[in-house]
């Protein structure tokens, strides 16, 4: 991490369902630009901590400021946050221009301005010829570009991303890895990302943030928690790992 004021800071998050501890005192600083994946099993609390983030669950304790303001009490629509979840979420009535507009439209841009940004962010997301078209008139991929693009074309402080490849094939899956990371890249979006699959946060994450039981087991970059687990959760979820039982004499 850099020297530069985080862009998002957690502060010992925490969340109970009930008996259920779902996130339990986490803490995290993201850089400004950062791809930080968040990985563990389902029920790890990964999501949970995402939508807390969003403000789309309360938490029981804890602080989430970004871009030095505690948003922890603000509204889901005064967070300057883009959500992409698992659901493309489009609205079938409405084609893709206007998809993409819709942040826009409810922020009060103007119709001079609107267009060219929306037109702008569709070239972005390889859409530019398909904006007259309706969501059922696309693949799965095309259409989890559109839900990138409305996500992105209100130039959220952070996109929020939960599991958004999950529901596509293994080869669209492939492709939608390099088009997100190319946007990433590209836009210098920070970007929070919630996955259970490994390959996926080592081959798009700046860092990695490995859980289990609503904690952080390990933060460090894909190389560094792949080769150097802190824990034997993460060695054993992260890769084959072969245990061997001793004492170093001291």
């Amino acid at each position: 991490m850099s020297g530069a004021a985080p862009a998002l800071a957690l502060r010992g998050l925490r969340k109970s369902f009930g008996a259920v501890v779902a996130v339990d005192d986490v803490s995290l600083d993201t850089a400004p630009g950062e791809f930080v994946s968040l990985l563990g099993p389902s029920g790890c609390g990964k999501s949970t901590l995402l939508r807390m983030v969003a403000g789309l669950v309360e938490p029981d304790a804890g602080r989430i400021v970004l871009a030095g303001e505690d948003i922890t009490q603000v509204a889901v629509h005064r967070r300057n946050l883009g959500l992409v979840f698992q659901s493309y979420a489009l609205f079938p009535h409405m084609t893709v221009f206007e998809n993409v507009a819709f942040g826009l439209r409810r922020r009060g841009v103007g119709a001079a301005d609107l267009a060219p940004r929306v037109e702008r962010m569709l070239e972005l997301v390889r859409l530019g010829p398909l904006g007259a078209r309706h969501p059922r008139e696309l693949s799965g991929g095309q259409q989890q570009r559109v839900a990138l693009a409305r996500a992105l074309v209100t130039e959220p402080r952070v996109l929020l991303l939960d599991e958004p490849l999950s529901n596509l094939d293994a080869l669209l899956r492939d492709e939608m890895r390099v088009e997100l990371k190319r946007l990433q890249e590209r836009l210098g979006t920070t970007m929070i990302f919630v996955t259970h699959d490994q390959a996926e946060a080592l081959i798009l994450s700046d860092r990695v943030v490995v859980m289990e039981a609503g904690r952080v087991e390990q933060v460090g970059r894909p190389e560094e928690v792949y080769r150097r687990p802190a824990t034997a959760f993460v060695a054993r979820f992260l890769g084959r790992a072969n245990f061997l039982a001793g004492e170093i004499p001291l």
